[in-house]
């Protein structure tokens, strides 16, 4: 059974509808100022005062409080959290935005845990695949970008088609690609493959 939570972070713009919430550090206090009631507060809320901290205490249902010096992002703490709990599809607002590096970890999260971490904004839709046969929605995204240390793919009903190509960290021309109808597929033969459903501004 498919269970799905939606977690919040800093750098979120717009809080989505959602039946379970996890707030990531400020990203908590973002879904308290809304009334929004989460499951679990989770951060070392360096970002927030003490009086942003007691009002995060009044809607989560949980909360805790890690330790700033960690080897962990708070938002890894958090989808580690999820998933712990049962959660297979996580979504992810507010991860790629702000610091660089962070960003890079949210990547590396969606790769980690394919088909699970989702990542969006309002320009672009971020997961991984693993092997086997997936079809693609294109939903509202004009371009879609593919990327992988390595693996094998194939790629059907898309502007550029391709059968069982090798591709790498090497490798760019992957990118802007175009789903032709509504969907597309790619088969990863091997390795697991970052997705990039994106538009331009």
């Amino acid at each position: 059974m498919e269970t799905e939570v939606t977690l919040i972070l800093s750098h979120c713009d717009d809080i989505p509808e959602a039946k379970e919430y996890i707030g990531v550090d400020k990203g908590a206090y973002l879904l308290a100022k809304q009334n929004k009631h989460m499951i679990l507060a989770i951060g070392d809320f360096d970002s927030v005062t003490d009086e942003q901290l007691d009002i995060i205490k009044q809607y989560a249902k949980q909360v805790i409080q890690l330790n700033p010096i960690k080897d962990d992002t708070d938002s890894q703490a958090a989808i580690e959290y999820a998933i712990e709990q049962g959660y297979t599809k996580i979504h992810v607002y507010g991860g790629l935005g702000g610091r660089y590096d962070h960003m890079l970890i949210n990547f590396c999260l969606a790769l980690r845990y394919p088909q699970c971490v989702y990542l969006y904004d309002k320009q672009n839709y971020i997961y991984a695949l693993s092997e086997g046969v997936h079809e693609i929605n294109k939903q509202n995204y004009q371009y879609i970008s593919f990327f992988a240390d390595e693996a094998i793919i194939s790629l059907h009903g898309m502007k550029y088609n391709l059968e069982n190509r090798y591709i790498s960290n090497q490798d760019t021309y992957t990118s802007s690609n175009e789903i032709l109808a509504k969907l597309g597929s790619i088969e990863i033969i091997r390795g697991k493959v970052l997705v990039i459903q994106s538009n331009d501004k």
